[in-house]
């Protein structure tokens, strides 16, 4: 298997299946494996019935995360040989050649490469093209078109930090960085392993020529709001803490900027979210601050799935 590209699937078997016939339509020289974070909802039934032997499998017991999903399915691909893993979310559509051309460019300096994102909706808007980590909050950010670094005449550019939305690079520089911390779970993980990359001196790339478009979400579905909001809260203050400069201002300015507005009610923020975001928020600090990672805590969980019913 010389580039295995690993589709993490959690209840989004649709989805999936869509990223899946991109890829396999595609026809670059690719091995799909799909994996089911712990959602046995037939995603894989169906993949295997509609693509055969053209893809792999592999199903979790329970939802790790996507950390532990995705770390999952890159230990399988470097296990087997892979000489590149490309790390792809399931709500995607690969555009033909995007995957070969990605290998490429993270075979030329031993890179870690993502391509150009835009909206599935609106094409000709560009999702991601370039980050960078904001130096007042310590908190990685897309790049707008008018920031976007200069591309050389192969249509490649520099950043500072890759969306794991898309990410490839060679078996070797992933052994180097190692894999997504599972401390994370879920977000800010990327942006963890974007400096972890670059601190050892890989250089983190986007290719303008590889395409892949993307469903992006306006939040997470109802109880999944909550608890996107307890990770954005607990990692982007560890992030900050351990991986950047910023210090305690940073965090406090976070905290200030990001996350306070979600205790302000008005518009579409009625008084009884903004009081559910703040006993969110409140795990978040409280975990962050005492070094609790991995799934958001039973209790919260149990709230969220009560809130998302009223």
């Amino acid at each position: 298997m010389e580039h295995v590209v690993v589709v993490l699937s959690f209840h989004g078997r649709e989805v999936t299946l869509r990223c899946l016939d991109s890829i396999v339509e595609s026809n670059d020289n690719v091995h799909p494996l799909v994996i089911d974070n712990g959602s046995f909802d037939g995603v894989l039934a169906s993949a295997e019935a509609r693509y055969g032997d053209r893809i792999s499998m592999l199903q979790l017991r329970v939802n790790e995360g996507f950390t532990g999903g995705m770390n999952a399915g890159i230990r399988w691909a470097l296990e087997r040989g892979a000489r590149f893993v490309t790390v792809l979310n399931n709500d995607t559509v690969v555009m033909p050649g995007a995957l070969e051309r990605l290998a490429w460019s993270a075979s030329r300096v031993e890179a870690a490469v993502a391509p150009e994102i835009r909206y599935l909706a609106t094409p000709d808007l560009v999702w991601f093209g370039a980050g960078a980590v904001d130096p007042v909050t310590g908190v990685a950010r897309h790049l707008h078109v008018d920031e976007m670094p200069p591309t050389d005449a192969d249509g490649i550019r520099h950043s500072e930090v890759l969306t794991g939305c898309c990410i490839t690079a060679s078996a070797s520089v992933w052994r180097r960085v190692g894999l997504f911390d599972d401390r994370y779970f879920l977000n800010f993980e990327d942006s963890d392993w974007s400096v972890r990359a670059r601190r050892i001196g890989v250089p983190l790339l986007v290719d303008t020529r590889a395409v892949v478009h993307h469903v992006v979400s306006a939040s997470f579905a109802r109880e999944f709001s909550y608890l996107g909001l307890y990770f954005y809260a607990r990692n982007g203050l560890t992030f900050i803490r351990e991986r950047t400069s910023a210090g305690v201002g940073g965090e406090a300015r976070f905290l200030r900027r990001h996350l306070l507005p979600h205790l302000k009610p008005g518009g579409a923020r009625s008084m009884q979210t903004a009081m559910r975001n703040a006993l969110v928020l409140g795990y978040a600090v409280r975990d962050a601050a005492t070094g609790r990672f991995g799934a958001a805590p039973s209790s919260l969980q149990r709230h969220a799935k009560g809130w998302a019913t009223q």
